[in-house]
């Protein structure tokens, strides 16, 4: 059986002694190139100036280090990928159901909900079923008086999409 070593931790780019090659070319701090020079060179220009030689380019000829504080470094990689994060939040979708022989009070007070979740921003899909041998004319009928309470918010359909014995409009709330 084969060793697999796909299930071996990213640690991060390799810093001071475990840098291993030979020869690297060296960036300073403030981001000023210093040319190809030993490891062990690099390593004392990084300890005179209590920073840490940290390997961001491997795969170059010869490896790329930087002389940088690698805990602040690490700190700004952190920070980046949780603003990236929150940016990258998705909308939740809302999906509101109807029938055909549903309650007036029932309708009201499902719009009155979407109207609520389409002003926090969230999209709203509003669904037409059909069950049984509810006919097609009256879940039509029904649809086209709830979307009606639709007309201030925009949508992406210009009309109803049908699949099957569903029919169904995404709302969004308009910008501006």
């Amino acid at each position: 059986m084969a060793y697999n070593r796909s299930n071996k931790r990213d640690r991060g780019p390799r810093k001071n002694e475990y840098i291993k090659v030979p020869k690297v070319r060296v960036v300073n701090s403030d981001g000023e190139n210093l040319g190809v020079m030993n490891t062990d060179e690099a390593l004392e220009k990084a300890k005179e100036k209590n920073l840490d030689l940290v390997e961001i380019g491997p795969k170059a000829q010869p490896p790329v280090c930087k002389i940088m504080d690698y805990s602040k470094y690490l700190y700004r990689q952190k920070k980046k990928q949780r603003k990236n994060r929150a940016k990258s939040k998705q909308k939740d979708m809302k999906e509101f159901k109807f029938s055909p022989v549903i309650e007036i009070a029932d309708i009201n007070t499902r719009v009155r909900r979407a109207t609520e979740y389409l002003e926090k921003g969230h999209p709203v899909r509003i669904t037409m079923y059909r069950k049984g041998r509810q006919s097609q004319e009256q879940a039509e009928e029904v649809f086209t008086d709830i979307l009606t309470n639709f007309d201030e918010y925009s949508t992406i359909e210009p009309e109803p999409k049908k699949e099957g014995r569903n029919m169904y409009v995404t709302y969004y709330k308009k910008n501006g």
